[in-house]
């Protein structure tokens, strides 16, 4: 009921948001809780300080600019709440019934340790979360979850706290502590938020990259502008919420490896720059793993597992010179061994428009596919019936305001389960975010 009520003001508020016309800031950028964007302090028309008030359409939070003094010392915080209701309203494995709520809350505080005085050229991150509702995710029988956020309920917890130390002329940082890969690797700029994006999780991250949340360090080199080598190592038993920290110092020394080479481009169009990021990476995903058998007495294992991956994003079309309105595009594939993975291959691809409709410049627009293909040993070797995953995914964002923003969510589940027990799943809902 509570929810019910939240979605009606919400539209409620879209409606007025509409007469009132444009919104600043675009909410199409990546902003998974870790690789926030600095929040804007100043009018951009005027240059003049601005003021943020408590529920004013106007300001960039609920509650107001309370934290501007915080800031000046060094210490920002930023509070999300994202709360979403779905329903499978045909086929999966359970459809016809009413929809579920799930949802979470995010509290970062970010520290910059040179203007606190407490060590130069270094920043920290204590990022904390709070789960609930179960969500519809276990009524598809889909391999992955329609919803990534929708993990249960979780009491609060630690979901990042780490240090970082920048080197000289910025070319290089260390990153250390309780890491979320996620925030790391396998980046996109338009598909990459279940907060704020797509929501399906094959369109979050890659599903065959192992984005550890744990502990482990992260080394960045930017020996030039347009390219980023990173290198990093994490807990290879890492599991959320489960007390990694116990884990990585007193079980097995299994760390999972990542190497990823980004680059960056930029396209002149006569609107202005067109920016693209292309990111290829290589993992090594340890601990022993059994490989599908050959025959009955076939039972062996392999210790540690390798993989490849590739994220692409370009912008391919701006309306105005300097505005954030325009046309992007996105791709991601991933390999894992076909020896001892059911799924071996990942596709996906799709696209993002922001401003697409006239006096909605920050409204946002996203359309994609996921393709999950199982592998060919274990068709072969232990069950003929799997073939693939596809999901389809449909998203508008509406920018009520800059810190309310509304997003109704289709999505269409090809053989839930790739083994043919499922035909389809047609998910509908809605996603509300709120920046407190």
């Amino acid at each position: 009921m509570a929810l019910r009520v939240i979605v009606g003001l919400a539209s409620a508020l879209g409606v007025v948001a509409t007469l009132r016309g444009n919104e600043p800031e675009s909410v199409g950028a990546q902003d998974r809780p870790g690789t926030e964007a600095r929040a804007e302090t100043g009018d951009a028309a005027g240059g003049k300080a601005r003021r943020d008030t408590f529920f004013s359409f106007e300001s960039r939070t609920l509650t107001g600019d309370w934290r501007g003094r915080l800031e000046a010392q060094g210490v920002r915080v930023n509070v999300f709440l994202n709360d979403q209701y779905q329903s499978v309203v045909k086929g999966g494995v359970e459809s016809g019934g009413s929809g579920r709520n799930s949802g979470s809350v995010d509290a970062l505080l970010s520290f910059d340790l040179d203007k606190l005085g407490v060590a130069a050229n270094s920043e920290a991150l204590l990022h904390l979360q709070a789960n609930w509702g179960g969500g519809i995710n276990n009524r598809t029988g889909g391999l992955f979850q329609v919803n990534d956020d929708s993990d249960g309920s979780i009491g609060g917890h630690v979901a990042q706290l780490w240090y970082r130390r920048h080197f000289p002329a910025q070319r290089a940082s260390l990153t250390m502590g309780y890491l979320d890969y996620q925030t790391i690797v396998d980046r996109n700029r338009y598909s990459n938020s279940e907060d704020k994006q797509f929501m399906h999780q094959t369109l979050d991250n890659n599903p065959l990259v192992p984005l550890r949340i744990g502990m482990g360090a992260s080394l960045t080199l930017k020996p030039v502008s347009w390219y980023t080598l990173i290198v990093g190592v994490a807990d290879g038993q890492a599991r959320p919420y489960k007390g990694g920290v116990s884990r990585a110092f007193h079980e097995e020394d299994w760390f999972t490896v990542y190497l990823e080479n980004g680059f960056a481009t930029s396209i002149k169009s006569r609107r202005g720059e067109l920016p693209g990021h292309y990111r290829f990476g290589f993992f090594y995903d340890p601990g022993p793993r059994r490989t599908f058998p050959r025959d009955e007495q076939d039972d062996r294992s392999r210790a540690g597992d390798y993989g490849m991956y590739a994220s692409l994003d370009q912008m391919v079309y701006r309306e105005r010179e300097g505005e954030g309105q325009g046309f992007g595009v996105f791709a991601r594939f991933g390999y894992r061994s076909p020896e001892n993975h059911r799924m071996s291959r990942f596709w996906s691809g799709g696209l993002s428009y922001t401003g697409l409709i006239p006096t909605r410049d920050k409204d946002v627009l996203g359309l994609a596919f996921s393709l999950l293909r199982s592998s060919h040993h274990y068709r072969r070797r232990v069950d003929e019936r799997w073939a693939s995953e596809t999901v389809y995914e449909l998203y508008y964002a509406i920018r009520v305001s800059p810190w309310l923003v509304v997003t109704p969510d289709v999505q269409y589940v090809d053989h839930p389960g790739a083994a043919g027990d499922v035909g389809h799943a047609v998910v509908a809902g809605v996603r509300v975010r709120v920046s407190l």
